[in-house]
């Protein structure tokens, strides 16, 4: 019985364009612009690994993935206040895969501190399927959306499951186990659904234990994180706070639970990290506003006489 709990994965269903539209509509977060980004060329949209490929969309739109100038392997990405984000992942694969989620250091299925380990919850991905993974999980059918506010805020504080990974998203890709015989399916009674995906029947415990693991992220949680705050609540942009994933506005996001009995080791694991701006400056990664009039007075790049302010 514990084995084939273990094995209960979560599989999407096809995107509903209600949801979409939810994700657009959502107003969108103002970037800091007193730091300059880098050329195109020298970003990209797509982190690939072996396995996996990720984007994040930031209120429906693709952000720019940076690297370091370290030159390690993970990517950074710009966090606005207020903004809502989302995951797309593709299987880039012609075989079935497990993609586990860490978002400041909580498995995103079951709201509860992740070790990155084969047994925790995770999302299947059919061979070369694509799923845009939007927010906590409280549900088969709902999500809560992830949105960009100060640490203090962040879903991981207010659980009390502070740790060392707020600012960071791991995405683990798992094979899966040799394929067992026809005779030895797990699968029994097995029925393929209009989507195509196929479903195995579960027990009455294994129901109530996926359930609940899914909800669990639901139970006692404040309002989200993008309503209205008061004036007090609210940090200014100068400050020194770091970003952290809020509890967002509930999303109609419908998923089931398949079978997938995952290899115990990653085969592949992508890693990324979210800054504000200043952050990110922090890093070298943006240019800050002296660095930048210093730079234009060094290659006498004032350009031509202006009309004064007064």
């Amino acid at each position: 019985m514990s084995t084939a709990f273990r094995s209960l994965r979560l599989i999407r269903r096809v995107a509903l364009s209600a949801g979409a539209l939810a994700l657009l509509a959502a107003p969108a977060a103002q970037a800091d612009h007193r730091f300059r980004r880098p050329a195109p060329s020298c970003w990209d949209t797509a982190f690939r690994g072996s396995v996996l490929t990720v984007e994040v969309q930031v209120d429906g739109r693709t952000t720019p993935l940076y690297g370091a100038a370290r030159g390690d392997e993970r990517r950074y990405f710009e966090a606005q206040r207020g903004g809502e984000y989302a995951l797309r992942i593709r299987n880039r694969t012609a075989r079935r895969v497990g993609v586990l989620i860490s978002v400041d250091g909580l498995n995103v299925v079951n709201g509860e501190r992740s070790a990155l380990a084969a047994c925790e919850p995770m999302y299947v991905l059919d061979p070369r399927e694509t799923a845009v993974i939007r927010g906590w999980r409280t549900s088969l059918e709902q999500v809560r959306q992830f949105v960009f506010v100060d640490e203090a805020r962040s879903y991981a504080s207010r659980t009390g499951q502070e740790n060392g990974d707020l600012g960071w998203i791991r995405v683990l890709a798992f094979e899966a186990q040799a394929p067992v015989s026809k005779l030895e399916s797990p699968w029994r009674g097995r029925n393929q659904d209009h989507d195509g995906w196929l479903l195995d029947e579960q027990t009455p415990a294994q129901k109530k234990a996926a359930e609940g693991n899914a909800a669990g992220a639901e139970k006692a949680q404040p309002q989200p994180d993008n309503a209205p705050q008061s004036l007090e609540s609210r940090r200014d942009k100068d400050s020194n706070s770091f970003p952290g994933t809020g509890w967002g506005d509930r999303r109609h996001d419908p998923v089931r639970t398949t079978w997938f009995d995952p290899q115990p080791y990653a085969c592949d694991q992508l890693v990324l990290r979210y800054e504000y701006a200043r952050g990110l400056a922090d890093l070298g990664i943006f240019q800050e506003p002296e660095r930048q009039r210093l730079s234009e007075r060094d290659r006498g790049e004032l350009g031509f006489a202006q009309p004064p302010r007064w």
